[in-house]
C-alpha cells in the first residue's frame, strides 16, 4: 500500500510540474496524508505557491506525514472510506468541484472502500471553468460563518487518548463573537472516565475560529486541567477542523461538526 502511494506521489509530483511549466501558477493546492493512509490528513488550495500549499497541508497532517498530491489551476478533492478498519481512499484533480469529488469516491470505492466520503475539496481561484467557485477546506469565508447551535466535538489529544463532548453556542456578544458552553469527556490512560464543564469565548474571523476555554469544572472525576484554545479553519457550513493550543501544552488536532 505504501509503495502504491509513493507512486502515485510521483505521478502528481510530475503533473505540478507540467502545469507550472506554461506559466508563472497564481494558486496552488496539496494533499498529505500519514503512513496510515489518510488516518491523518492536511488539505490546501489558492496557495500563491505549490510550497506554501505544501506547507499548509502539512501543518495540517502533522507528524509522520507526506504531500501525495500537488495541483494548481484546478480542483483537487480527498475522498476517505468511513468503515471502520478500512484504509481505502482516493483523491483526485481537475477543473471542476463535480468532478474531482466523483473521481476521489469513485477511486475510494475501487480500492474496496464500502462507505466512501469526501473529506476535502477545493478549489483554486484561477480554476478557469469551476462556476460554483467552492470549497470545504481552509481558505476564505464569504460571510459570517454562523456559529450558534449545537455541534459535536472530537480531539486526538497528544497525551494518547481521545476527547469527545459537545459544544452548544448561544449568546452573539458582538461581531462575529459568542459564547457558548463545552462539556468534553475521556478515559485517561489510567482507566479513569472523567468529563470536564468549560465556558468558551468564539470568536470568527473570515475562515478562522477561535475557541477560548475557561473555567474547567469536572462533572465526573478529578484533577487538573488546563483550558482548551481551539484555532480552527472553516472546512464547510458544518465543519470545522484545527488544533488545540492551551496553556498547558496538550497540543492535539480537533474536528467540530454541527448536529
Amino acid at each position: 500500500m505504501i509503495s502504491g502511494i509513493k507512486a502515485l506521489a510521483v505521478r502528481f509530483s510530475l503533473a505540478a510540474v507540467f502545469l507550472l511549466a506554461g506559466g508563472h501558477a497564481m494558486a496552488a493546492g496539496a494533499l498529505a496524508i500519514d503512513s496510515l493512509q489518510g488516518e491523518k490528513y492536511g488539505f490546501s488550495f489558492n496557495h500563491p505557491s505549490i510550497n506554501q500549499a505544501e506547507q499548509r497541508a502539512m501543518r495540517e497532517c502533522g507528524s509522520d506525514c507526506s504531500v501525495v498530491l500537488r495541483f494548481s489551476r484546478e480542483c483537487g478533492a480527498y475522498a476517505a472510506d468511513q468503515a471502520k478498519g478500512s484504509n481505502a481512499y482516493g483523491w483526485a484533480t481537475g477543473a471542476t468541484s463535480g468532478v474531482v469529488q466523483q473521481r476521489a469516491l469513485s477511486e475510494c470505492r475501487a480500492k474496496g472502500g464500502s462507505s466512501c466520503k469526501v473529506r476535502s475539496w477545493g478549489c483554486d481561484a484561477v480554476a478557469s471553468s469551476d462556476k460554483d467557485s467552492g470549497s470545504r477546506d481552509n481558505n476564505s469565508a464569504s460571510t459570517e460563518f454562523q456559529m450558534q447551535g449545537d455541534w459535536q466535538v472530537e480531539y486526538a489529544g497528544s497525551d494518547g487518548f481521545p476527547y469527545s463532548g459537545s459544544l452548544r453556542v448561544g449568546e452573539k456578544t458582538g461581531n462575529g463573537v459568542y459564547r457558548g458552553v463545552m462539556v468534553l469527556a475521556f478515559t485517561n490512560n489510567q482507566g479513569q472516565s472523567k468529563r470536564v464543564q468549560q465556558n468558551t469565548l468564539i470568536t470568527v474571523r473570515g475562515n478562522t475560529v477561535t475557541i477560548q476555554g475557561s473555567n474547567p469544572v469536572y462533572l465526573q472525576g478529578s484533577g487538573n486541567y488546563s483550558a482548551d484554545a481551539y484555532t480552527m479553519s472553516i472546512s464547510n457550513s458544518g465543519l470545522m477542523r484545527g488544533q488545540n493550543n492551551d496553556a498547558g501544552g496538550a497540543g492535539g488536532s480537533v474536528v467540530i461538526t454541527r448536529r
